[in-house]
């Protein structure tokens, strides 16, 4: 069986203080893929506090945005609306999330890890990395067609996707819908 992942889908990262334009337009095809998952779905959330500009996140990437409590620290409410069962949610506080096994053990009735979210190259793919660590046979899969990307400044996500698919599949991740 496949295991949906959608990584940060956040109303900060769609609309609120990083807004992600791509992210947002592809959403249909999101919430059409967690209402055809085959398992619970699994949402992430950036999480960050009061204090994010005193983290060193926060110096290099002084926006504050997550922020617990704040109304663009929520997944967005059609996605959520999207899922048959009730999904699993999980805060993780830097790119990855370390808590896979916690969530799926040893995932001996996963087949498949398929991830989607924004902003790729960063999220999605840290948690790619992390799950071919956690499981190394597992085939794991980033749908780039449900993914964020970001853009230069002319508005080309052309580098980062490549960049981002390079770096991937050299970890023996696959993706798929370029």
């Amino acid at each position: 069986m496949k295991q949906l992942i959608v990584i940060d889908a956040q109303k900060d990262f769609i609309d609120g203080a990083l807004p992600n334009p791509m992210f947002k337009s592809r959403l249909d095809y999101v919430a059409t893929a967690i209402s055809n998952a085959e398992r619970k779905v699994v949402f992430t959330r950036d999480t960050h506090f009061n204090n994010y500009m005193e983290t060193l996140e926060g110096k290099n990437l002084p926006v504050p945005h997550c922020i617990q409590g704040t109304p663009g620290h929520e997944i967005d409410k059609t996605l959520l609306g999207a899922t048959k069962d009730e999904p699993i949610v999980v805060d993780k506080f830097t790119f990855g999330f370390t808590g896979w096994k916690d969530i799926f053990g040893d995932a001996e009735d996963i087949d498949e890890f398929v991830i989607m979210g924004t902003v790729n190259p960063i999220c999605p793919s840290a948690n790619a990395v992390i799950l071919r660590a956690l499981y190394p046979n597992k085939k794991i899969t980033i749908d780039f067609a449900g993914c964020g990307f970001m853009t230069d400044e002319k508005g080309d996500e052309t580098f980062c996707r490549e960049a981002t698919k390079y770096v991937l599949t050299m970890q023996q991740i696959d993706v798929i819908n370029e």
